[in-house]
């Protein structure tokens, strides 16, 4: 089959559930974990519509039209400073692209380095020829190779990374590629022509400016793009938590996780409650309950016989939302296809192993789950030509969850969606659509860039 129609004609839905840290997950079947999926229309540019899904509206405003300036142009622009929107920036700007990054916070990194979710998981799982086998490469294994070299992280196979260097790194990386960011700027909507976005619209301290591109990236977390571009997704819910640091610990104890800085530990703290994260309220409230028990765990521990020196460093000031918005793709990875050594034509990078879970009536343990194949077609919308999606809010069911939205995904997503947005956004780039693009020469470009793509 030739693949650039293979791109175009493939097509598949979502199913599944959710598996969860640290403990094993029920049988896969739809809303078990995971309750109240709620599908969108499609429906292009219907905002109120999403809000509506969410929240209590008691009534309506019409806000004044106004113009907005544009005030910046780009070849891509990504949304989302996290693992994935930085992944994809610094690739893209690789690729010869010139790149704006919009950020909400002061910092990249996203839940990696503001939400303390310090592991970098899933970068190993069981392989065809080796028992415990490595998926991921490219800027990936570069960053941890990094953090590790430096004592900035410990423990190869998952690297726990510090925060802070993390973000230095992550800088660096950026500035190096020449990539232009704007912190402290929210996504604020988009405007069309067709099915092309032209501009990103966004807000900051200096009021709502635009960003014309030539491609867009989504790699907000929450599908910002793609739900103001009006692009069939599933909201799901999940639960959510909240890391914090202490100091202050003895090297002899095994309290919290550990971390490269002596002394300093962190943990996640939380529930089992399935929540919707786009419900504002609601997550606001989670956040206060989670600190507020953070504070005063923490001085309980204190009066311990060992922890009298310990001190609160930390709580996370970027609330540990999992999942959101899933954009409903060309074609959604299921779970069955990861534990079944499924083979992708449009293969852009692999993925590995969280925790153990249950499928098909089996607990499924480190050395039982596969690496597995992520295909071009999950980051690919089936409306809007011009964006593709990275990070936690690729195309995947909800089976697949636990996996594709850890750290090491989101960098082998964001790394292919730089790539393809660069090939696809320069002057001289004969693709029509991101469904159009050159599959055998973006795998060469990943290829060259490290990442592994064969099994």
């Amino acid at each position: 089959m030739d693949r650039r129609k293979f791109i175009k004609t493939s097509v598949a839905g979502a199913a599944g559930l959710a598996a969860a840290p640290s403990v094993i997950a029920q049988e896969v079947s739809a809303g078990v974990i995971i309750p109240g999926e709620v599908s969108t229309d499609g429906k292009r540019g219907n905002v109120s519509a999403d809000v509506e899904r969410h929240l209590d509206v008691s009534g309506y405003v019409r806000e004044p039209a106004h113009r907005i300036p544009v005030v910046a142009s780009a070849d891509v622009v990504v949304a989302g400073g996290g693992a994935a929107g930085v992944s994809a920036a610094v690739s893209a700007a690789r690729q010869g692209a010139s790149v704006i990054l919009v950020e909400r916070a002061n910092f990249l990194g996203g839940l990696w380095t503001g939400g303390l979710v310090l592991p970098v998981l899933a970068t190993h799982g069981k392989g065809k020829k080796l028992e415990w086998d490595k998926a991921t490469g490219g800027i990936c294994s570069e960053l941890c190779d990094t953090l590790l070299d430096n004592g900035w992280a410990h423990n190869p196979l998952n690297p726990v990374c510090d925060p802070e260097p993390t973000k230095y790194v992550l800088e660096k990386m950026l500035a190096d590629a020449g990539v232009r960011i704007l912190y402290n700027s929210t996504v604020a909507g988009v405007v069309t022509s067709g099915n092309r976005i032209d501009c990103v619209l966004v807000d900051c301290n200096t009021g709502r400016i635009a960003l014309r591109c030539r491609m867009a990236v989504d790699a907000s977390g929450d599908g910002l793009l793609f739900s103001f571009a009006g692009d069939p997704h599933e909201a799901r819910r999940y639960h959510m938590s909240t890391s914090y640091r202490i100091d202050g610990v003895s090297s002899e104890t095994s309290y919290l996780y550990r971390t490269a800085t002596p002394g300093m530990r962190y943990s996640p703290f939380g529930s089992r409650e399935a929540i919707d994260g786009l419900d504002v309220f609601k997550v606001s409230q989670t956040q206060r309950e989670h600190r507020l028990a953070i504070w005063d765990k923490v001085q309980e521990k204190k009066k311990e016989p060992g922890f009298e020196n310990i001190h609160l460093m930390e709580v996370a000031p970027t609330t540990g939302v999992r999942v959101t918005r899933v954009l409903d793709s060309l074609h959604n990875v299921t779970l069955d296809e990861s534990m079944e050594w499924t083979e992708f034509e449009d293969v852009i990078g692999m993925s590995g192993m969280c925790d153990p879970f249950m499928y098909k009536g089996r607990r499924i343990n480190h050395k039982d789950r596969p690496i597995w194949q992520i295909p071009y077609r999950s980051l690919v919308p089936r409306q809007t030509r011009n964006l593709l999606v990275a990070g936690r809010c690729f195309g995947y069911d909800q089976g697949i969850t636990w996996d594709a939205r850890e750290i090491s995904t989101c960098l082998v997503t964001g790394q292919a969606a730089g790539t393809a947005a660069a090939m696809l956004a320069l002057p001289t780039a004969p693709y029509a659509s991101a469904r159009d693009i050159d599959i055998p020469e973006l795998q060469r470009r990943l290829r060259a860039a490290g990442v592994r793509l064969e099994f």
